[in-house]
């Protein structure tokens, strides 16, 4: 197993204790933005996101506070664009 794989296999089993249930394959997707079969593939090894696997090697080297704090700002402003996403589709329907 690559250590990509492993840190998403860990990822994966923090999120069930987050979601209090078994995430599957087709979960994981949603919640990553991808498609089934990328997170399929991820998991299996056969390929692995280049941009994903770059970036956590660059925040592999920051001390954990500074990774956390990176990681927040990003949950902030994705949750920002989704909701700014969400009212767009709104108003055009």
């Amino acid at each position: 197993m690559t250590s990509l794989q492993e840190t998403l296999t860990q990822v994966q089993l923090r999120l069930q204790v987050v979601h209090g249930r078994k995430l599957t394959h087709k979960d994981l997707a949603k919640l990553a933005h991808a498609s089934e079969r990328a997170v399929a593939e991820w998991m299996r090894g056969a390929t692995s996101p280049l941009a994903m696997t770059a970036l956590m090697h660059l925040l592999s080297q920051l001390a954990p506070k500074d990774a956390e704090e990176v990681l927040d700002r990003w949950r902030q402003k994705a949750h920002v664009d989704a909701s700014a996403n969400a009212a767009t589709a709104t108003e055009t329907h």
